[in-house]
């Protein structure tokens, strides 16, 4: 009766997991190896199915180059905010309050205003004619120019989140040590790499992971920016099954791959944020 009593808070949290997400999980993974036509069970013709299809192949590619550059430009993006705007700069409370707009915005909304932005007649090229330059076909499918398009745009809505994350880590080292080198003879870089950067670590770990595990299962930027087939990942692919095919067990086998394909890319990470 204690371990009841002791467990009795976390009830309503652990009933909610256990019917919004470990019962429709099940669900899912039950449904990848039921075979839609017959309905045997326990059969692969779902995953013989999008392993066959050339899309699925684009999809997986997708779903690991199109995460690692988002997640790459986010850090290195929040990270240089950051070091910028903790520095005693006039106005910087105003800059930090822009730095989060565009987090703070809805996602649809902030990818409705980035398809105006990048449309052929949208406001990156009008800024492009004002300068006296042809205008550029920023999604058209299959290119790299796409690519990068696509990685600019999600890391611009999520990079605020990592800024906030190295700005807090920031504030809390002490100043004393910076200025302790600082007298010793060392200049702003060899601070900011022997100092800086090895005190940053655990927060440059956490938002790795965190970003990480988040980009794996980017959906709505792909999907709203470029189609479900422009620059497939996994969780468009598994959307495009389902709702232009109508085949639920496509998409499940393809969602499992996708879950299994997360743990797989971040049980490094996990290893490495806990190690001593």
């Amino acid at each position: 009766m204690p371990r009841l009593r002791a467990w009795a808070p976390a009830a309503p949290l652990l009933l909610y997991l256990a019917a919004f997400l470990v019962q429709p999980s099940l669900y899912a993974v039950k449904l990848s190896f039921t075979d839609t036509l017959t309905g045997h069970f326990p059969s692969l013709a779902n995953f013989r199915l999008v392993t066959g299809d050339g899309l699925f192949w684009r999809a997986l590619a997708g779903n690991v180059l199109l995460p690692a550059a988002i997640v790459a430009v986010e850090v290195a993006g929040g990270l240089a905010l950051a070091v910028l705007l903790a520095a005693r700069l006039p106005g910087r409370r105003l800059l930090r309050a822009i730095v989060v707009v565009p987090f703070a915005l809805p996602e649809v909304v902030f990818l409705t205003v980035m398809r105006y932005v990048f449309a052929p007649r949208g406001y990156a090229n009008a800024a492009l004619a004002a300068a006296g330059f042809a205008p550029v076909d920023w999604l058209v499918p299959g290119r790299v120019l796409t690519f990068f398009t696509v990685v600019a745009v999600d890391a611009w809505h999520v990079t605020p989140v990592v800024f906030l994350m190295l700005l807090a880590a920031l504030a809390s080292i002490p100043d004393e040590i910076a200025e302790a080198a600082r007298l010793d003879g060392a200049g702003a870089l060899r601070r900011f790499a022997f100092i800086t950067l090895p005190l940053l670590r655990p927060a440059l770990l956490s938002a790795v992971l965190l970003r990480g595990l988040d980009a794996l299962r980017v959906f709505a930027t792909p999907l709203m920016l470029t189609g479900a087939e422009g620059l497939p990942v996994l969780s468009t692919y598994a959307y495009h099954q389902w709702s232009d095919y109508g085949n639920d067990g496509a998409a499940a086998a393809a969602s499992s791959l996708l879950a299994l394909l997360s743990v797989v890319l971040t049980l490094p990470l996990l290893r490495r944020g806990t190690a001593p």
